[in-house]
């Protein structure tokens, strides 16, 4: 019998935790966020596409139990410890950030292994000279690459992990 792939959760993250929405995209996790929105229309989102709301708000969480959605209320105001209630509440499997599972986290595109010889009029001379490895996202066609902002994130990451 064929092993069952897993399948990663997918959330819709609440306007009060932008940055939340950010990392869990640079981890590979689609997460859809959208600072200006009715919490009805999140919710109707959220049942449509099958995510997990991720929110602060205690009220929009239990209305969202109750429509028999799932949700998780974030307590803490601390980022790493409110990433361990998501880690805890959801069973994410991955806490890394590695551009080549990551998601563009402007947008929640995926991104890509792109060739710098593509994009270099693109790029500052000076991250051209001193990386190797870019990603283009497919939807917005921003450039990243593994830069001082990377290094950090792995740092926080490390800390997830401990």
């Amino acid at each position: 019998m064929p092993l069952e792939e897993e399948i990663d959760p997918k959330f819709f993250v609440d306007a009060m935790l932008g940055n939340i929405a950010k990392k869990l995209r640079l981890m590979g996790y689609d997460s859809k966020y959208l600072a200006n929105i009715e919490d009805d229309e999140l919710i109707n989102q959220a049942k449509k596409d099958n995510r997990i709301i991720v929110s602060r708000d205690e009220e929009l969480v239990r209305k969202s139990l109750k429509l028999g959605l799932e949700a998780i209320f974030v307590k803490n105001r601390q980022e790493i410890e409110q990433f361990r209630e998501i880690i805890k509440k959801s069973n994410l499997k991955k806490c890394e950030i590695n551009g080549e599972g990551a998601r563009c986290p402007n947008c929640n595109s995926k991104t890509e292994l792109v060739d710098k010889k593509n994009i270099y009029k693109k790029i500052p001379n000076k991250v051209l000279e001193f990386n190797d490895k870019f990603w283009e996202c497919n939807v917005c066609d921003k450039i990243f690459w593994e830069g001082t902002h990377i290094q950090n994130l792995q740092k926080f990451v490390g800390k997830l992990n401990e």
